[in-house]
Formats: structure tokens, C-alpha cells, sequence
């Protein structure tokens, strides 16, 4: 059996002010040190009888801001635990100002093969309006690694950030392709809500000048799915293939972290907020540190078959498409109300959703379930 490894790394150099997730400001070294002998002895006591591990996936915060020797150290303590499949493929997720020559190096050194960089947007004034840096920063990476020749690369952008305008992100697109052929993945996400940080001032921000309104800093509500079905449409002209709603990759590029999540495949997790499934069970460990540490509220829930079918569904529609067996489940009365409106399209067995209602997926699968 195919397995996949998952590790989240809760730390970062600052934080996006779009950021909900379980990522902290990165502290003092003893600390950090802390929290790696901790993740290292969740790792060995997880004794988890992984024939096959295909793939492991450092994500969120940002795993590149460990050093060297932290990374190296995880892997190998992996390596010591699990099998590694001969074409293993190890990501790591980077901003920008973590892509410098000596890393890039070293991540290869320690069989890091796939480099996920949140590049976002190469509208300057939006970076740092968002706390991530500058175009600068962005370019200067990009450099680096073509230096590198580090081939296998993602990267990704954000519809309605601010100040970005229509049809800008299909400009940067452009740019990317013609100076940067070691891009072999695009990620394209849409957000969903700011976050307005002057909601929640605090000493650290008194010195931020906030405007009267963030109205006219982005795209129009409107905009969203025009930029969305521009931007793919000028991805599948550089023969990147959409290989689920929001990824787009060439050919055999495609994620395979990503490919395990949506078809229900073992994923073994570890850290602080980590979620993981196995055997149809979903897990997940704290998302506070002091619990974490003690191993305490580690969530389980075994996945009834109503559940499991309903992400099966979701899955297929994010992905490719309802597939016949699935499609004699759903309500047909809908889905025939469904593809008359043309919301959904009908070839041969499977129905696929058209680009023009991505928004409104959820809704869609709502009503035919």
C-alpha cells in the first residue's frame, strides 16, 4: 500500500495578515530546539506499519525558516522509522526570503526533490501590505534557484489581495514562464476574507497607518471568478494540465501530497495542529502547544460511510469528475436540473462542473447530494 508523511511546521519570520492558521512568530533557538526533540519522539512513538512511504510534505508555517541540521534530522529520523520509496518525493514548503544559494544546496543534500515557494503575487505593494516581503525578495529567489537548477517548483498566487488589478496575475504568469522553466506547478487560491488587522491593534502595530476603508484595495466581488477562468485559461495555454480546481501542474508534476488527500489515501502527520488518516479514521493533535506536549486531546473520528461518501463527492467535483458509480447515488432530479442550467456538463458516464460556477461548488453539491 501506497503512504504519505505530512509535517507541520508551526513557525514562521512573521505573519501574514491573512493568517488563521496554527503558525507563530519564530522564537528563540532553545525553544525551537524544544519543540523538534518533540516532534522527533512523536515520530518515534508512532509505530505505524508504513510499507511504502511515497512521499512527505513540510508544510505550514514556513519549514524553511528551520536550519539545516533540524530538517536533516527529521528526515533521517523518518528514514529510520519508515520505508522510503526509490522515487520518494519530499516538499518543502519556502518563502521567498528563505530561497538563498546556501539552502538550496543543502535541501538537496538531504533528498528535499520539490520546492513549494509562496510566491502569492509580484505586485510589490501588495506584498507588503500583507507582511511578505517585497518583489524583490520574490525575484531574487526565483534567481537563486534557477542558479540552483532546482527542477521541480511550485508556486502560487492569490486572487483578491490587495491592490493586485485584473487580469495582473495573468501578466505575472507570463513573466514566470518565459524567464523561469524550472515552474513545473501553479497553485491559484482565492481569498475568501481579509484579514482586517486593525481590528485587533496592539503595541506592536501603533505605528501602522491603517486606511478608512479597504474597499478599493482589491478586486471587485464580481472579478473573482472572470480572474479565476483568465488565469486558467492561460495556464492550459502553456500546457499546464488542471488537475483539480485550484492546481494546475505539466504533465507527472502533479503534487503527490495533493493526489493523496483527495483520494482518501493513508497520510501519517506529526506536530503541533497535524492532521492525519489512516484506515479511514481522521486524527488530529492539538493545536496548543502545552497540549501538544503532553500528548493530550488528540481528536478521532472514524468516518461513517455517509461522511466518507460526501468528501468522495466533493473530491471528485474539486478534482476531474463524478464518476458513473458515484453519479447513481446523487439525486438525479437535480443533477438533470443542474446540467440543463449548465452549472454541470454531461459526457458519456461523468458530469464535470463548469469553471463559470467554482464559486458556488458548494452549494451545488448541497443540493445533489
Amino acid at each position: 500500500m501506497n503512504n504519505y508523511c505530512y509535517i507541520h511546521i508551526p513557525f514562521c519570520n512573521s505573519k501574514c495578515k491573512y493568517c488563521r492558521f496554527a503558525s507563530f512568530w519564530i522564537t528563540e533557538e532553545l525553544k525551537i530546539n524544544l519543540y523538534i526533540n518533540k516532534l522527533l519522539l512523536e515520530i518515534k512513538n508512532k509505530k505505524i506499519d508504513f510499507k511504502n512511504l511515497r512521499s512527505i510534505y513540510f508544510g505550514w508555517g514556513t519549514p524553511s525558516v528551520l536550519k539545516i541540521n533540524q530538517l536533516e534530522l527529521i528526515i533521517n529520523t523518518l528514514r529510520n522509522e519508515y520505508w522510503f520509496d526509490k522515487n520518494i518525493e519530499i516538499s518543502i514548503e519556502a518563502t521567498p526570503d528563505t530561497i538563498i544559494i546556501e539552502n538550496i544546496k543543502w535541501w538537496k543534500k538531504i533528498w528535499i526533490n520539490r520546492l513549494s515557494m509562496w510566491l502569492q503575487t509580484l505586485n510589490n505593494d501588495s506584498l507588503i501590505e500583507i507582511w511578505r516581503g517585497n518583489k524583490g525578495d520574490v525575484i531574487s529567489a526565483l534567481d537563486n534557484i534557477q542558479k540552483e537548477w532546482f527542477n521541480n517548483v511550485s508556486v502560487d498566487f492569490i486572487i483578491g489581495l490587495p491592490y493586485v488589478k485584473k487580469w495582473e496575475i495573468v501578466n505575472n504568469i507570463d513573466f514566470l514562464y518565459s524567464k523561469y522553466n524550472f515552474i513545473k506547478h501553479i497553485s491559484v487560491y482565492m481569498l475568501e476574507e481579509y484579514y482586517d488587522i486593525s481590528e485587533e491593534k496592539d503595541s506592536k502595530f501603533e505605528n501602522i497607518v491603517y486606511p478608512n476603508t479597504w474597499s478599493d484595495l482589491w478586486l471587485k466581488e464580481n472579478d473573482y471568478l472572470e480572474e479565476y477562468i483568465s488565469v486558467k485559461k492561460r495556464l492550459k495555454e502553456y500546457w499546464f494540465n488542471s488537475y483539480e480546481i485550484s492546481n494546475f501542474s505539466k504533465i507527472w508534476y502533479e503534487c503527490k501530497h495533493n493526489i493523496a488527500y483527495w483520494n482518501h489515501f493513508n497520510i501519517l502527520a506529526f506536530w503541533l495542529w497535524a492532521h492525519w488518516f489512516l484506515n479511514n479514521q481522521r486524527y488530529s493533535n492539538s493545536e496548543d502547544f502545552l497540549e501538544y506536549y503532553s500528548w493530550k486531546n488528540i481528536f478521532k473520528e472514524l468516518l461513517r460511510q455517509e461522511d466518507f461518501f460526501i468528501e468522495k463527492i466533493m473530491f471528485e467535483l474539486r478534482t476531474l469528475w463524478l464518476t458513473a458509480e458515484t453519479i447513481t447515488k446523487l439525486d438525479k432530479v437535480r443533477l438533470d436540473e443542474f446540467i440543463e442550467m449548465w452549472y454541470l456538463e454531461k459526457k458519456s458516464n461523468k458530469i464535470t462542473l463548469l469553471d463559470k460556477w467554482v464559486l458556488i461548488m458548494d452549494y451545488i453539491l448541497s443540493e445533489i447530494i
